[in-house]
């Protein structure tokens, strides 16, 4: 295959193997920036289920011992309203983080797998 390449095409070869590199340098900032992003919402998540468990432990003690089960449970969900959707809202938040991030991945992988071909290609260009 290296006796059929010329020069120009040897020279085409690299310049898509820089084009390639900086495609994947690009790639794996976006990366680490889904890893970030992933990782704030997964603290988000968790400290909203903190706040969600600190709100029903301050409601139960607040006085609804003394309600029947319907009652109190109507009356816990009422007073955990706003922590319950703030919940939902990090629940969904990360899961598009980790849809994100998992799709940085993806592409990040095919960018590496792209550069080692070309640079396979490249390497038996020069043999």
């Amino acid at each position: 295959m290296s006796e059929n390449l010329t020069q120009t095409q040897t020279e085409e070869l690299q310049a898509r193997v820089e084009e390639a590199l900086e495609a994947l340098r690009d790639r794996a900032r976006a990366l680490i920036a889904a890893i970030a992003a992933h990782a704030e919402a997964r603290l988000a998540l968790e400290a909203a289920q903190d706040d969600l468990e600190d709100a029903r432990a301050r409601a139960i003690r607040e006085g609804l011992e003394g309600r029947n089960e319907a009652q109190r449970q109507a009356e816990l969900l009422e007073r955990t309203r706003e922590q319950e959707e703030a919940l939902r809202g990090a629940r969904s938040v990360y899961r598009v983080a980790e849809a994100n991030l998992e799709m940085a991945r993806v592409a990040w992988a095919v960018e590496r797998e792209a550069l080692r071909a070309l640079t396979a290609l490249l390497g038996e260009a020069r043999a």
